[in-house]
């Protein structure tokens, strides 16, 4: 069971999906206040509604507003992968695991926006230890490790089952 002290968050990471894997790793401190999702004033305007309600609920996670970004990833999530998957994940770190489960149930990954903005969210598990954590990335393991965690396992059994 995971604490208020050992919380599961989210972690921005900047660089391309190839670059970030599903791993165990020691517990830092996590800054996302780099890692806005930015786009040009003159495009923004011209982005279709999901798309920039993607852009907003993906920016008020950042922003510290789970609830707001919530309900942003929600007009999104039908129409945009990359919104669905961050959707569930935003639901996970408010501990509304069944509400998670159900948009993964049948998921196809997508990760083009990703891709493009160089922005990747990874899950933050941390151990019962708390010295370390389970990094769930977009990789092919990280989506088991999610199923997994959406199963009920703790960190430590997921690393186990996965080998890492």
């Amino acid at each position: 069971m995971v604490t208020a002290d050992k919380k599961i968050q989210i972690f921005i990471f900047k660089g391309h999906p190839e670059r970030v894997k599903t791993q165990v790793a020691p517990v830092f401190e996590i800054d996302n206040s780099e890692s806005y999702m930015e786009v040009p004033f003159e495009f923004y305007l011209d982005l279709p509604e999901e798309e920039k309600a993607f852009v907003e609920g993906f920016n008020k996670y950042i922003d510290g507003d789970f609830k707001g970004s919530r309900r942003e990833l929600a007009k999104s999530a039908s129409k945009i992968p990359e919104a669905k998957y961050m959707f569930a994940l935003v639901n996970i770190v408010l501990g509304k695991f069944r509400e998670a489960q159900f948009l993964l149930a049948d998921f196809k990954p997508e990760w083009k926006r990703y891709i493009q903005t160089w922005r990747v969210p990874v899950l933050v598990v941390p151990f019962q230890t708390g010295d370390k954590a389970l990094y769930i990335s977009i990789d092919e393991k990280g989506l088991q490790a999610l199923n997994y965690l959406l199963e009920g396992k703790s960190a430590e059994e997921i690393a186990f089952l996965l080998g890492l």
